[in-house]
């Protein structure tokens, strides 16, 4: 029972950040199984989840984003900042044009990782730093664009983060977050990734950002792991809502 439950706490651990006790044996297999779901059940906490688990690997759709930004919205000598960079290769795709890159992340673990991998080894990327998940320390305009890459869905007051990235940013703000889809949503309205707090139609992400700003709208298209095509109105597979928020 012990090698039992110590293998779903690496299963628990990789996928939650979680970890049960042992049961006692009076417990049994029943007794373990309340703790799971106990524990399953549990309310999100943004901050208790770190992209470091996925340490070596690439998310294509996120991957296809920084491109999306690149090659529409970056202009050859701007400064950007990527908010929650996350493991980093956005940023690296970003440099392509950009003269300088500031990351920040509420996540102690990816900054570590970052620092090591990135920072001095990639001239273009400036700072790298920790924030509270809505208080940037930059002054007003002092970015060309801001990027926000598969963060919104993770935030409690995204009204918030928006107006702060709307406050440091010339020409606007490109977001990235998953369309809301039926096969990752639970039977109760709740995405089925637990760690985020809530996803969006078109419809509803496209209420919320008119109220900050002008969006020019784009979708990526496509299976999870791709191929993509890029449109400007909504498909039937469309992966991810990806607009374009003009100050």
């Amino acid at each position: 029972m012990i090698k039992i439950i110590e293998k779903i706490n690496i299963i628990l651990e990789k996928i939650f950040g979680i970890r049960i006790m042992p049961a006692r044996k009076s417990e049994g297999l029943y007794g373990l199984l309340k703790k799971i779901l106990k524990k399953q059940n549990k309310k999100p906490n943004p901050k208790e989840y770190s992209t470091i688990v996925g340490k070596g690997s690439i998310v294509a759709c996120q991957q296809e984003g920084y491109f999306l930004a690149l090659n529409k919205y970056v202009n050859t000598g701007d400064k950007i900042l990527d908010v929650g960079f996350g493991l980093g290769y956005g940023m690296n795709i970003l440099s392509i044009k950009a003269e300088e890159i500031y990351g920040i992340d509420v996540d102690q673990k990816v900054y570590d990782y970052c620092k090591e991998t990135l920072l001095n080894k990639n001239p273009k990327i400036k700072e790298l730093s920790i924030y509270d998940g809505y208080n940037i320390k930059y002054p007003d305009n002092y970015f060309d664009v801001v990027t926000c890459m598969d963060v919104i869905e993770h935030v409690e007051d995204y009204d918030r983060l928006i107006r702060e990235m709307l406050r440091v940013s010339k020409k606007g703000v490109f977001l990235n977050t998953p369309n809301r889809r039926p096969e990752y949503t639970n039977e109760d309205g709740t995405p089925k990734n637990f760690w985020h707090l809530r996803e969006w139609s078109y419809e509803e992400f496209d209420k919320i950002i008119k109220k900050h700003g002008t969006p020019d709208w784009n979708f990526i298209n496509g299976p999870y792991d791709g191929p993509f095509t890029i449109s400007s109105t909504i498909k039937d597979d469309t992966l991810a809502l990806s607009p374009f928020l003009k100050k």
